[in-house]
């Protein structure tokens, strides 16, 4: 009886054990895909979280540059303005000269030939219709010299009104001059925090792309959102896809072409899927991101590629930014030749492309090693 009940206590054992096994393997299973699953939404999040923060950013970017592009065209104006004052005070002043020798002159004469002059001139006519025409010439002689007093009153107060009005324009050009330094520094440093920003974003798309493949199996319809963040914008830096950008163009990658292009870059701030200056040029497989017809493209060679097409075209002022970029020519002067083409002529108050060079310089200047 004893040896049954052994047999029979053995036999539970191992069949309680049969079914505890398989129950707790597929504990974990579930637990690892609950996991699983929870580190794809909470990546999707953080996708989501980084692409708002990056948008703010370039929206504020946007609006300072804007700012500072008004500013700068200000200051423009009042150089220019100076400089034709500065003229003016220069033709003035050369006017007063010319008088004051006109007056020594006659006050040297009046000295050598004696306060009499004008009455020896009418009292050495010789006939009644000599002395009229004496007293006619020693008339306008003292008229003249009324003239040219009064002329210098009036030139002296005419010099007086310019130079004030170009103290008051050094005044502004002065207020200016800070004020756009001011907006330039708050440029540089937006764009410094967007850039960071950016890395954080294109590492954890990065991130997800490799999740994505590596749970694919497992979750299936699960990783449908992080799929969908993880498939736009890029994977890399402005610098790196400028400097791909340039190598395919066959322009040099130098520190000036690699400044406009990343201003350029910043200027559009697009989330558009390998496509950071927004264009619409079509491509196998490339599907629409917005209603102004930029594409989303399924690879950064296809990207650059639909780049380059656009720059290609004819009739569209491309052809000075592409020169530009052979001749690694200073980034404003091809920032300038970008605004003035068809790709977004007046865009950001005509401050577009240009309003971001002085600021990706100082970047470079503080974080470029």
């Amino acid at each position: 009886m004893r040896q049954l009940f052994r047999t029979s206590v053995t036999a539970l054992a191992v069949a309680l054990a049969a079914t505890l096994v398989p129950a707790t393997a597929g504990a974990q299973t579930y637990s690892d895909l609950a996991a699983a699953q929870k580190k794809v939404d909470d990546l999707e999040a953080r996708i989501e979280s980084e692409q708002a923060g990056a948008r703010s950013l370039s929206s504020e970017l946007r609006s300072v540059a804007e700012s500072a592009g008004t500013e700068q065209a200000d200051l423009d104006q009042i150089t220019s303005d100076l400089a034709a004052t500065t003229k003016q005070v220069n033709d003035v002043k050369a006017r007063m000269q010319s008088l004051r020798n006109e007056i020594r002159m006659r006050a040297r004469a009046e000295y050598t030939q004696g306060p009499l002059q004008l009455v020896s001139i009418v009292l050495g006519a010789q006939s009644l219709s000599d002395f009229i025409k004496r007293s006619a010439y020693a008339s306008r002689i003292a008229e003249r010299d009324q003239h040219v007093v009064l002329d210098m009153r009036i030139t002296r107060s005419k010099l007086q009104a310019i130079q004030d009005h170009q103290s008051q324009l050094e005044h502004e050009q002065s207020s200016k001059v800070a004020a756009l330094r001011s907006r330039q520094n708050k440029l540089t440093d937006l764009f410094a925090r967007e850039q960071v920003v950016l890395a954080r974003l294109a590492h954890s798309r990065a991130e997800a792309i490799n999740l994505v493949a590596s749970l694919a199996s497992k979750l299936g319809a699960g990783l449908a959102g992080l799929r969908r963040v993880a498939g736009q914008g890029m994977t890399i830096s402005y610098g790196e896809w400028a400097t791909s950008f340039l190598d395919a163009i066959s322009a040099p990658i130098t520190r000036n072409n690699l400044v406009v292009m990343v201003a350029w870059e910043a200027s559009e701030g697009t989330m558009a899927t390998w496509n950071p200056l927004a264009t619409t040029y079509d491509e196998p497989g490339a599907s629409t991101y917005n209603s102004s017809g930029v594409k989303n493209y399924i690879s950064k060679g296809q990207g650059i590629d639909a780049t380059v097409g656009t720059l290609s075209r004819g009739g569209h002022g491309y052809a000075p930014i592409l020169s530009g970029l052979h001749a690694s020519s200073d980034p404003m002067d091809t920032a300038r030749a970008i605004n003035a083409s068809d790709w977004c002529s007046g865009c950001a108050g005509g401050s577009y492309v240009t309003g971001y060079i002085p600021a990706v310089e100082q970047y470079y200047d503080r974080y470029a090693s």
